[in-house]
């Protein structure tokens, strides 16, 4: 929803408010994320994840129909009770399951199949709103579609096998089980978290999230219906394609680690350094000539350059997170930090996020703030993160003990 800008509402400040609460409960529900498994298990966490998004979306539909605001900040409130647990789930599935030379691979399907449903969605919301050429919000009937999906999702968690049911192709198993109480786990969880080569992503995970209200609220104010809806489409298609060539780059192993590890996040921070100097020129040219519903049947330099700009940071903002999951999967000392890890880096965006959203939800506060802290976030996260990605490959290159015995008796059975 996210992705036609302000949720497809006309106004984005009611919107970013609601969103702020979410990303700020998302927080606590990220940290005991990994408690809440060792009580439920992946599978029933990964249920309760899903079953607070669609009370959001019917938020957003009756305030598009009759104006009500109070199921907007209620579901935003469901939203973020279980998105949290559901965001700290998926993260330590998608990079325990897999063998450790694959997760590159498997971090691209998953982004993959995560935005197939936003190209479904973003298709729907083209056809529906295609000859909408003013600004506003989209069709009411956009939001039926998004409820209907998410009413699903919980019928779809329960698919999910739990770790000691799963075994690799290679014949290892997927050793992530934890049941120790609530107390031994926040220690091994500070224990995990304050350790050097975690903090130095601190900024950087906060910066990954951060940025998405202001290009949110950028697409709502400059564009027509039909051009959010264009770029609802877009973006995913655009983001599955480049997070599949950072997979195969990842988990190319002809490349020593420690190359893959710099050379992708160089490229990445390096573009998005250039996509918040573009973003300063257009905001800067849009205060002072003002301009609301650009439209595809306008020249391609007034439509084509900023809706080029806004692409070109979703792309890099999808990379970033992929980037982020492949180096948490490579300082996890053992399976079981996986989710811990994952989890602290979910419940950092989420800080991120709620901070933006917060910031952006002041209609009165000049678009040059939240975009000098985007700025300057990106400058601090691009310099702490890098002590981290210098050393992957070197200092911190850990194989799992268990994926190492399994291994090195499949060698002797296959050499007998």
């Amino acid at each position: 929803m996210n992705a036609t800008g302000a949720g497809g509402a006309q106004s984005p400040y009611l919107v970013n408010a609601a969103n702020s609460i979410v990303f700020g409960l998302m927080v606590v529900t990220c940290f005991f994320a990994s408690s809440i498994v060792n009580r439920l298990g992946y599978r029933w966490s990964l249920v309760l994840g899903t079953v607070g998004y669609a009370p959001y979306a019917a938020g957003l539909y009756l305030n598009k129909l009759h104006g009500t605001t109070w199921l907007v900040l209620f579901g935003a409130v469901t939203c973020g009770l279980s998105a949290g647990l559901f965001w700290g789930v998926e993260g330590a599935v998608i990079l325990g399951y897999p063998e450790p030379e694959k997760r590159g691979k498997y971090l691209a399907y998953w982004l993959g199949w995560r935005n197939a449903g936003s190209v479904l969605g973003g298709a729907i919301l083209l056809g529906i709103n295609a000859k909408s050429k003013k600004a506003g919000s989209v069709d009411s009937s956009t939001y039926i579609v998004f409820i209907a999906l998410q009413a699903v999702a919980p019928f779809a968690g329960v698919l999910l096998s739990n770790p000691e049911q799963v075994q690799r192709k290679d014949g290892t198993h997927v050793l992530m089980a934890n049941h120790i109480g609530f107390a031994e786990e926040m220690r091994e969880m500070w224990t995990v978290i304050t350790r050097r080569e975690v903090l130095f992503l601190v900024p950087i995970s906060l910066y990954a999230q951060w940025t998405a209200s202001y290009a949110g609220t950028f697409l709502s104010l400059y564009f027509s219906v039909r051009s959010r809806a264009l770029a609802a489409f877009l973006v995913p298609i655009l983001s599955i394609v480049a997070n599949t060539l950072l997979g195969f780059f990842l988990d190319n192993t002809s490349i020593r680690k420690n190359v893959r590890s710099k050379a992708s996040y160089i490229t990445i921070m390096t573009i998005f350094g250039g996509v918040w100097i573009w973003f300063t020129v257009l905001q800067l040219r849009y205060l002072k000539n003002p301009v609301k519903g650009l439209d595809w049947d306008e020249s391609s330099t007034r439509f084509g350059v900023p809706m080029a700009c806004y692409l070109i940071f979703y792309v890099m903002y999808y990379l970033i997170q992929n980037e982020l999951y492949w180096l948490i999967s490579t300082i996890a000392r053992e399976p079981k930090e996986l989710v811990r890890l994952s989890s602290f880096l979910r419940g950092l965006e989420s800080a991120g996020s709620a901070c933006g959203f917060g910031i952006s939800s002041r209609k009165t506060l000049s678009k040059k703030v939240p975009l000098g802290i985007n700025f300057a976030l990106w400058g601090i996260s691009s310099v702490t993160a890098w002590f981290t990605v210098k050393e992957i490959g070197k200092s911190i290159d850990y194989v799992f003990e268990s994926d190492r015995e399994v291994k090195d008796q499949l060698a002797r059975d296959q050499s007998a």
